[in-house]
């Protein structure tokens, strides 16, 4: 055997017990990307509807002199229907629980304008009525969790800026009536919403809200005063919106995200 025979051979030898072992080896494959997060209703979330009103309003007044002699004057109660739209904006927060019980708080602000269908005519008077401006409401919500599906009904503290207006006869003159005043009631309803991505959700309302409506004075002929008392502005509301949910508060607001 030459010494080349036996160069050629050995490394032939050490390159079969590599393969050898190298076969022998564990195989290695990389670990499968990690699962996302599931869905959850956790965090703050800002958004805007649009919603239809309508409902009953009931006030009275009278025309009262402040001079001697008689007043020819009717006085006017009336309880009318009410219609009209409102547009605003909500935003809040919500818990979620083991059991999937999901507990909100929710607040929204609305530009309104719900108004009476007719003008309450009465005899020897031309009418009165109220007209809702603005409405917001702080609530609370409570709902389960079906993966993206939440139903969940609400309820707390109704508020709205409220108008009333018409003109009422009194001694041959006509007084007209326009004040506004906020009111305080309360709103009770349901809802279901869908979260159609991870941050984003649509949602469908009922409202019921119920306010004692405006109440007031107003000076109209020479010694005269007219006299108005609001027994109640209850308002059906049916609206559809959309919501951001904010998983993130700190990027909402440009920071670093700190697991809030």
């Amino acid at each position: 055997m030459t010494f080349k025979t036996f160069i050629v051979g050995a490394f032939a030898s050490v390159l079969a017990a590599s393969a050898v072992s190298a076969a022998d080896l564990p195989s290695y494959k990389a670990p499968p990307p990690p699962l996302p997060p599931p869905f959850s209703w956790e965090g703050f979330h800002i958004g805007v509807s649009g919603s239809y009103g309508g409902g009953i309003s009931a006030t009275n007044a009278n025309v009262y002199s402040l001079a001697p002699g008689p007043l020819f004057g009717f006085p006017a109660s009336h309880s009318i229907g009410t219609s009209g739209y409102l547009v605003g904006y909500q935003n809040g927060y919500n818990w979620v629980f083991d059991n999937k019980l999901v507990v909100g708080y929710e607040s929204e602000f609305n530009y309104a304008d719900v108004r009476a269908t007719n003008t309450g005519a009465f005899i020897g008077g031309v009418g009165a009525s109220s007209r809702l401006q603005w409405f917001g409401s702080e609530r609370l919500r409570f709902g389960y969790a079906y993966g993206r599906f939440l139903p969940y009904i609400t309820g707390g503290l109704a508020y709205g800026k409220v108008r009333p207006y018409g003109t009422q006869w009194a001694n041959g003159f006509v007084f007209p009536a326009s004040q506004s005043v906020w009111q305080a009631g309360f709103a009770v309803g349901a809802g279901v919403e869908y979260a159609v991505l991870d941050n984003w959700s649509v949602k469908a309302e009922y409202l019921f809200t119920s306010m004692k409506g405006a109440s007031g004075a107003n000076f109209g002929f020479p010694f005269s005063y007219r006299v108005f008392q609001g027994n109640y502005l209850d308002t059906h509301i049916a609206r559809v919106g959309v919501n951001y949910q904010v998983k993130n508060i700190g990027a909402l607001i440009g920071m670093p995200d700190l697991g809030l």
